[in-house]
């Protein structure tokens, strides 16, 4: 479904000969127009349609094959009581609900759910007689903006259209902090492989030395005309001088090689792993400092992968595939210099095979990539259904699930395989073919420079100098091939990385922020607006204004909107529309930092980190001393449990608190929250899922927290709010009733209802 601001020429001249009914509401009437097309027609099938809403009326339009398309549907916005964006099976359906029948108006993919919600709210309004309120969501898809490829859900990065140059330059930029190694790096390279050059142009010098002391003959000379050969059959002169000498040259190449080589063997790891460890430190500090909202998108395994998958793969381009093809571009620099004085003519005609290695290798890289592509994607989605399965243990164990997660792990493992198999079996087509060029030029070697030998006009010793570079020269066109597609797969990598690096947190210091060291506590819900996913309004249009030290509770049924109200004032979120404000000032200008440390929330699900109790209740505060760490675990009513453990607040609290029960968890939680000594409170289910003895505890550990603080309270056992001073019942994101608990009983309204509910399941638990 797609937003228009110019319907189709079709849809447009039917338009123009509808005969409209006028409308009752001449509001209705004056409102402006809303048009959209979708994809999927009533019939569930691709075919298109547009809905329009104009002078009062509601209609459906399909084509017919002709100039005009037709009116399949139409209704007054007189007669409509309410349009809703119902989800389906694999798809949606805008329905309109008139006081008398329900009728159905167009079907759209799962894909435009949020600009099918969108204007259900517009058509809303307009039945209404109001002026459909301008709304900034977005609408976009997941696809790349200069191809229109689809992308995963996890990434922004196309493969198609990645600047590899632009990508390597930034990369290069976390070599900065490191010049005087990268030097020294470059040093060692070029050491080594003006060591390796030597041994072959030796061993041909070595060889017509030999001939000429065994048969008297000079070697022919190297130049380009050919010299007279001079022979002394009867004067054979044997002298090992010369041999030793030359043999110990290529002994001395051999050790500078071996030193060269030791060097970069010791360096580069060093030097590519504190790259990788900036790299990885960069990462971790951008992923804390992004909101809650980048990862309601993404999977924990997928966020992991980017951690160590894509930094491993650069660790490895680093440490091997950078000092690999810097080795191999001057070797083929060297060599080609070398052979060019040794024979130009025989040098041009070993270049043969280069310009069909290029084209093998240029076809051939753009296929590989699209399939290793695949191969990351789907590795990606391994780690997260591990991720996933180990997080969800306990659950899995309960239900005994065992075989069905081990079948789901195998099938994603299964995916794995087959990609990196066909992605392997199409890369190893290459390696052959590349295998077969490259001999054409020793072919070429042989026969040209043999005919040269035959004919005087090159020594044996040149041939085998020839023979000795062909190998060296043609490996930096193998390398460079292994390199390019090393380089294809690393600066994928780097990219998904320099992308998590480039996403801004959307919860930030205004520039003009202003220092708050003491808050009262004061807060105000200013007409705020808040929707997740842009399908759905979380929070619609809500006020609300709370005194210093007021106790607020928040009830209502699961998604009313409740646990969306603590975690706009807690700032994981912003507001869609409106604002918050803390004593008089909008939260959004208020010091970050200044703002967290005056909030303290005691969650349903509390989270221990691994770690001693003592630390988890000094999670707010580090610095924080024993004794006062003791004073805030007695006030949670916790000190007494643990001091029956061995290690006392030592004790290891294990995996996410494993070790310890719901209830201690909890206590440690508000303990946690007590040092903290917040301004405004945030009580989430506290009391949840525990007994009734240890919801006691709980609560009169609440009670002691939160004396003389703003405290927000959700709870779904209605008795723990009984000292709050107001109670704010919501309803489908909106404030359905507010007042005490004897006020909203005699309103007989919402909250009444969810008192008489609880009074009931509570007599039959007491049965």
């Amino acid at each position: 479904m797609t937003l228009l601001e110019n319907l189709p020429e079709e849809v447009e001249l039917s338009l123009r000969n509808y005969d409209f009914t006028p409308s009752l509401d001449s509001a209705i009437s004056e409102l402006p127009r809303i048009a959209f097309a979708t994809d999927i027609n009533a019939k569930g099938d691709f075919a298109p349609e547009w809905l329009v809403a104009e002078r009062g009326q509601i209609m459906v339009f399909a084509p017919n094959g002709d100039n005009k398309a037709q009116v399949v549907r139409a209704i007054s916005l007189d007669d409509v009581r309410e349009v809703r964006a119902e989800q389906k099976i694999g798809n949606g359906e805008l329905v309109a609900r008139t006081y008398e029948e329900t009728v159905p108006l167009v079907r759209y993919s799962q894909a435009s759910s949020a600009e099918a919600n969108m204007v259900a709210r517009q058509l809303n309004s307009m039945a209404k007689g109001e002026t459909p309120r301008a709304e900034n969501i977005d609408i976009s898809k997941n696809v790349c903006d200069k191809c229109g490829r689809p992308l995963g859900n996890d990434t922004n990065v196309c493969p198609a259209c990645l600047d590899r140059r632009a990508t390597l330059v930034r990369l290069f930029r976390f070599l900065k902090p490191y010049r005087l190694q990268v030097a020294a790096g470059i040093v060692l390279i070029a050491g080594s492989t003006s060591a390796d050059l030597m041994p072959p142009y030796i061993a041909g010098r070595l060889l017509n030395q030999m001939i000429f002391q065994t048969t008297g003959k000079h070697k022919a000379s190297i130049a380009k005309a050919p010299q007279p050969v001079v022979t002394h059959p009867f004067h054979v002169n044997h002298s090992m001088t010369i041999i030793l000498m030359w043999v110990a040259l290529l002994a001395v190449s051999r050790i500078l090689s071996a030193a060269f080589t030791y060097g970069q063997q010791r360096l580069n790891p060093w030097l590519g792993g504190h790259i990788i460890m900036d790299i990885r430190m960069a990462l971790y500090t951008r992923l804390s400092e992004l909101s809650l909202s980048y990862y309601d998108k993404r999977s924990t395994g997928s966020i992991m992968s980017r951690l160590t998958g894509d930094s491993d793969n650069l660790q490895d381009f680093i440490t091997g595939g950078i000092p690999w093809f810097v080795t191999n571009m001057m070797t083929l620099i060297g060599i080609g210099v070398i052979l060019f004085k040794l024979n130009w003519q025989l040098s041009l005609m070993m270049l043969i095979p280069a310009p069909f290695i290029f084209l093998l290798a240029r076809w051939f890289m753009p296929r590989a990539r699209k399939r290793f592509h695949v191969v990351w994607h789907r590795i990606s989605k391994m780690y997260g259904t591990l991720g996933s399965t180990l997080a969800g243990m306990r659950v899995m164990k309960a239900f005994a699930q065992e075989n069905r997660e081990v079948d789901f792990f195998r099938s994603r493992n299964q995916a794995v395989f087959e990609s990196s198999y066909n992605a392997n079996a199409f890369r190893a087509t290459f390696w052959p073919l590349l295998g077969l060029l490259m001999s054409v030029g020793s072919y070429i070697i042989w026969i040209a420079g043999g005919h040269d030998v035959i004919f005087g006009t090159m020594s044996i010793g040149v041939l085998m100098m020839f023979v000795g570079y062909l190998n060296q020269f043609y490996q930096p066109f193998m390398s460079l091939s292994q390199v390019m597609d090393w380089a294809t797969r690393s600066m994928t990598a780097a990219e998904r990385v320099f992308e998590v690096l480039d996403t801004e947190p959307e919860i930030v210091d205004a520039e003009d922020a202003i220092e708050i060291p003491c808050i009262e506590g004061a807060v105000t819900f200013d007409h705020v607006t808040f929707t997740y996913d842009n399908a759905r309004q979380a929070l619609d249009d809500f006020t609300l204004d709370v005194k210093p030290g007021e106790m607020i509770g928040l009830v209502g049924h699961s998604g009313a909107g409740k646990s969306t109200i603590i975690s706009l004032l807690s700032r994981f979120y912003e507001p869609t529309n409106g604002s918050i404000l803390v004593d008089g000032v909008n939260i959004k200008n208020i010091r970050h930092e200044d703002f967290r440390r005056q909030i303290g929330i005691v969650p349903q699900e509390p989270f221990l980190f691994p770690g001693t109790i003592k630390d988890n209740i000094a999670y707010a505060r580090p610095t924080a001393s024993i004794e006062e760490i003791v004073r805030a675990a007695k006030a949670a009513n916790c000190h007494e449990f643990i001091m029956k453990f061995p290690d006392g607040y030592d004790t290891s609290v294990g995996e996410r608190g494993q070790r310890l029960s719901g209830g201690e968890r909890q206590r440690i939680s508000i303990a946690r929250a007590i040092l903290h000594n917040p301004r405004i409170l945030i009580l989430d289910e506290a009391t949840a899922s525990v007994d009734t003895e240890t919801e006691k505890q709980i609560q009169d550990a609440i009670n002691r927290l939160i004396e003389n603080r703003t405290t927000f309270a959700i709870a779904h056992r209605l008795s723990t709010l009984r000292h709050a001073n107001r109670l704010v019942v919501m309803k489908d994101g909106k404030m359905a009733e507010s007042g005490t608990h004897d006020e909203l009983m005699e309103l007989d309204g919402v909250y009444a209802g969810l008192v008489k509910v609880q009074s009931e399941v509570n007599q039959l638990r007491a049965i």
